[in-house]
């Protein structure tokens, strides 16, 4: 049925990355279907923090994210296959939206994190500003 799917994960929260990744292949009907699994490295180009960094520091923190969510996967789903790997930079939810249009995404599987009403009033909700400006379907799968 869905042949693009895209799953974000926040490896800032690895329990609840690794619950995602276990719980995929049970979203996946088609062998044939396309996975694109990418997380989001916070938005380092302000000017006045990136002129304190090295130079590469960008480079090899993505690189870094790249590496630790290739172990996730291998750790948690040894039996998923025909997958992507992706790391962005910037603002999470812009970022989703991006790469889902970029892939040609016809579904996004977010996990949901279980904030309080406070922090998703204080920091906001990555996942309903990627379910209100996606243009495809989103499973937000609460865990």
């Amino acid at each position: 049925m869905f042949k693009n799917i895209l799953v974000p994960l926040d490896l800032q929260n690895r329990s609840t990355a690794e619950k995602a990744v276990r719980l995929l292949s049970n979203y996946i009907d088609s062998p044939d279907a396309r996975i694109n699994i990418m997380t989001v490295l916070p938005g380092l180009n302000i000017p006045l923090l990136s002129s304190h960094l090295p130079a590469d520091a960008i480079q090899n923190a993505m690189a870094a994210l790249r590496s630790e969510l290739t172990e996730l996967l291998a750790e948690q789903a040894p039996e998923l296959e025909n997958y992507r790997v992706h790391v962005a930079e910037g603002v999470a939810h812009k970022e989703i939206i991006k790469a889902a249009t970029q892939f040609e995404t016809d579904l996004i599987i977010m996990p949901s994190h279980n904030h309080n009403r406070v922090e998703n009033i204080l920091i906001g909700s990555v996942t309903s500003r990627v379910v209100e400006k996606a243009k495809c379907s989103v499973l937000v799968v609460r865990l």
